[in-house]
């Protein structure tokens, strides 16, 4: 498609992104996605796509070991939740026993030398859903931080389980143990819009936005959106009235971004068509790959960021 097409589709719906100007947007440093869950086995056919649209992927590091000098002017974002917490029962979200020594035979086998590849370390995923206690946090982030100091740590929250605050104790948990680290760089949270396009501005100033502001009073850091990236809540819908919405929740999150400069980047979830559990059912979801709108204005923020790519040439 052509950059005149999604001119007519952004003026069409409504959307401001055909008038950004890199300027606008100089504050944003990446556009990025997760492929799906359990990117550390990732369907590797997904890449290519990726590298053509966006500007950096999540990658676990055996399979960033084996794509990491195909990326070009790619990068990386390397989940590492695996590789430091035990996920199994009863010991949910304790460090691993041997995370200290595992952690220095991976930094040496796939990251040493590779460092201009990797565009921030992913420390964990909503870790209060896993009983990961900030102070655990703290040990991992330092201990990526002594063979790696110049590259960014990076958390996500499920919504605002980042506050410590003994109002959220019921809702997250690990009570007294929430909370941002001092030693991380970069912080965000996952908060997606619902089943009802009808209330999304109302939700998102009353949630993503509301949300943001609170984690900006608590920290002074970098700051990462998490645009909706799949159809879980919109099943109800035609396959192009998804597209539809997915495509105006993410210019809602992409205008969010430009006007905040705290704001450095978009996290898409998810690349990738994959099942989820959801309500305790297993749900299979549609990724943004499979919308073609969505998908378009994802890579057309990345072209207005100015990564050099020949395919992504204005």
């Amino acid at each position: 498609m052509t950059n005149t097409h999604h001119f007519f589709v952004a003026l069409m719906l409504g959307l401001s992104f055909a008038f950004t100007t890199r300027a606008e947007a100089a504050h944003l440093q990446f556009v990025s996605t997760y492929l799906q869950p359990g990117t550390v086995t990732p369907d590797q056919n997904y890449l290519p796509e990726i590298l053509s649209s966006l500007t950096a992927v999540h990658l676990g590091p055996d399979f960033f070991g084996k794509v990491r000098d195909t990326l070009k002017e790619r990068q990386a974002i390397i989940d590492l939740a695996d590789e430091f917490f035990d996920y199994g029962a009863p010991h949910e979200g304790a460090l691993l026993p041997n995370y200290q020594a595992h952690w220095d035979k991976i930094a040496d086998k796939y990251f040493k030398g590779h460092e201009s590849k990797i565009l921030a370390f992913y420390i964990a995923d909503e870790p209060t859903n896993y009983n990961i206690s900030r102070e655990s946090l703290e040990k991992v982030i330092k201990l990526v931080k002594s063979k790696f100091p110049l590259i960014p740590t990076y958390l996500i929250w499920d919504q605002n389980c980042f506050d410590n605050s003994p109002t959220l104790d019921k809702k997250c948990k690990n009570v007294g143990q929430r909370g941002i680290p001092e030693n991380v760089d970069w912080v965000g949270f996952d908060w997606y819009l619902g089943s009802k396009p009808s209330k999304d501005k109302a939700d998102f100033k009353k949630n993503i936005v509301a949300t943001l502001e609170r984690l900006k009073t608590l920290a002074k850091k970098s700051i990462v959106l998490i645009p909706d990236g799949t159809d879980q809540f919109l099943k109800q819908y035609s396959v192009k009235q998804r597209d539809q919405y997915l495509v105006k929740r993410l210019q809602m999150f992409y205008d969010l971004a430009l006007k905040d400069p705290q704001v450095i980047g978009l996290d898409n979830y998810a690349w990738a068509n994959h099942s989820e559990k959801m309500r305790g059912v297993d749900t299979y979801v549609i990724g943004t790959r499979s919308y073609p709108e969505t998908k378009s204005l994802l890579s057309n923020i990345s072209r207005t960021l100015n990564f050099r790519s020949p395919s992504n040439s204005l």
